[in-house]
């Protein structure tokens, strides 16, 4: 708004000088008639009453200023074709960004199920290991308790043997006395039988 303002007030400045010069009239020498760094410049002139947003010149007129073309058609349509550009560009990124995440996601899943198997193939050798173990603890169990029965009967073999052994020496004795009536009455001369 503002450099239409400008230049409206431009355009009157530069019409009030010409205003001014065509009231004079023609100058009374011609300077510049014969020479050829003279050149004549056409003002033209444009009616208040004429809307501002024209800016239609006669095609035989040259403007006095040109103003920078800023079609608003042009720079939506350019403002369009850009966002356009950039929502594309920004789906392709995210396709891109998409794949590779899928393709990281089905490494990934393929190193799960690799680790999923081993996982399993651990936990079956452990739970062989576990069985194993509590076979040859049922085992060591087993030959602990027949180990013990087996020493609670030597202990009761011993202890029935020492009974025996503190009753031997008055068996020992016995013995000795037998065989001591045995020997006397084999000294003893036997009586001779009568004959009738």
């Amino acid at each position: 708004m503002e450099t239409e303002e400008i230049y409206m007030n431009q355009e009157l400045k530069m019409q009030a000088a010409a205003f001014k010069d065509k009231k004079k009239g023609p100058p009374d020498c011609k300077e510049g008639a014969d020479d050829p760094a003279y050149e004549n410049i056409t003002l033209t002139f444009r009616n208040r009453d004429q809307s501002k947003s024209s800016h239609s010149l006669p095609k035989n007129k040259v403007p006095v200023r040109s103003r920078p073309s800023s079609d608003p058609a042009q720079f939506s349509h350019w403002l369009h074709r850009a966002m356009m550009s950039l929502h594309i560009l920004l789906a392709l990124s995210c396709v891109v960004l998409l794949a590779l995440v899928l393709m990281k996601n089905s490494e990934l899943s393929q190193e799960l199920l690799v680790l999923k198997r081993e996982i399993w193939n651990v936990s079956i050798s452990v739970r062989e290991c576990q069985k194993e173990q509590k076979a040859g603890w049922s085992t060591i169990k087993e030959r602990t308790n027949s180990n013990k029965e087996l020493i609670e009967m030597v202990k009761n073999k011993v202890q029935e043997g020492n009974l025996k052994l503190r009753t031997l020496p008055t068996d020992l004795t016995n013995i000795r006395n037998e065989l001591r009536k045995i020997t006397e009455m084999l000294k003893t001369p036997s009586p001779k039988p009568t004959t009738k």
